[in-house]
């Protein structure tokens, strides 16, 4: 009789734990299905944080579960891609975005947003491209003194609508200060212009004996073009060029600006010692109408 009643004790004990395991799996899944379904939704809508704990708590409900992992490290990925978008990481960005779209098993939906970012992302790299050489060139420009020519160079990325876009804030930053830079270069060269003007009755002090003197032994260090210009010229004073000669860009080129032309020179390999203000002159202008800086033109012409 005893042994009976354990028998049936045994089984009323077995079938209570095993209901218990089943009602308690059944839960579980449950709670998991409805934890991934969450994750979906919250993806579908864009809260990606709250996507990312939904499916950590599925993998709560169902440990090392291979779709809850996916669309976790999934949605980690497109986060750090947008997180890299934001702080202008391009490389970093089309890095995590390659990875989600190359997901397989997880979210269609993040694929296809990974797929619109990477367009948008190649695009973005493609201009920075683009706009840095334009801006390279603006500052070879104003390097070599031509401050209108960078401020028409640096025209060319302001009336770009793109380039206004916060994913270029470091490359449009630098494009204002070099116009600020041009304008200030600009405004200096006039004041210097205009400082450094003199009277042409100031120089007609000379004799016709002292002219005679001081023509011939400055006419030694003139170049062939200002010789030329001085055997041609017929007036009454001093000057032995055209005044389009001493103009860059239309305005006069300030001996401040042969200065620093000639410092130019000589750290691109030139003689600049040896040359005179106009030969100083000559290399700009030729320098601004061929296209480049004066430090190229010199490598190229004048070693």
């Amino acid at each position: 009789m005893k042994k009976w009643v354990w028998v049936v004790a045994t089984i009323v004990v077995a079938l209570l734990i095993g209901g218990y395991a089943y009602s308690n799996h059944h839960a579980t899944a449950k709670e998991y299905d409805a934890a991934m379904t969450n994750g979906r939704t919250a993806l579908q809508a864009k809260n990606y944080t709250q996507a990312e704990s939904y499916f950590q708590n599925a993998l709560k409900r169902k440990l090392n579960d291979p779709t809850a992992q996916t669309y976790l490290t999934q949605t980690q990925r497109f986060v750090s891609g947008e997180d890299a978008l934001t702080a202008r990481k391009f490389a970093r960005a089309e890095g995590r975005y390659q990875k989600v779209q190359d997901t397989k098993g997880g979210s269609p939906v993040l694929v296809k947003r990974a797929k619109q970012r990477l367009t948008t992302v190649k695009k973005i790299r493609a201009n920075v491209a683009q706009f840095q050489q334009i801006l390279t060139k603006a500052q070879e420009q104003n390097q070599a003194l031509n401050y209108g020519a960078s401020n028409n160079t640096l025209d060319e990325l302001f009336n770009n609508k793109q380039f206004q876009q916060a994913y270029y804030k470091g490359l449009y930053t630098r494009a204002l200060a070099l116009r600020k830079a041009n304008n200030a270069g600009q405004t200096s060269a006039v004041s210097s212009n205009s400082s450094t003007t003199t009277s042409p009755s100031s120089s007609s002090s000379s004799t016709t004996g002292s002219t005679s003197t001081s023509g011939s032994s400055s006419s030694a260090s003139l170049t062939s073009s200002e010789a030329a210009a001085a055997s041609n010229y017929q007036g009454k004073n001093e000057y032995t060029v055209t005044k389009k000669q001493t103009e860059l860009n239309g305005k006069v080129i300030t001996a401040a600006q042969i200065s620093s032309a000639r410092q130019t020179i000589n750290a691109a390999g030139g003689a600049a010692d040896a040359m005179s203000d106009q030969d100083v002159r000559v290399a700009m202008q030729q320098a601004d109408k061929k296209g480049l800086s004066l430090t190229k033109y010199t490598q190229t012409y004048l070693k």
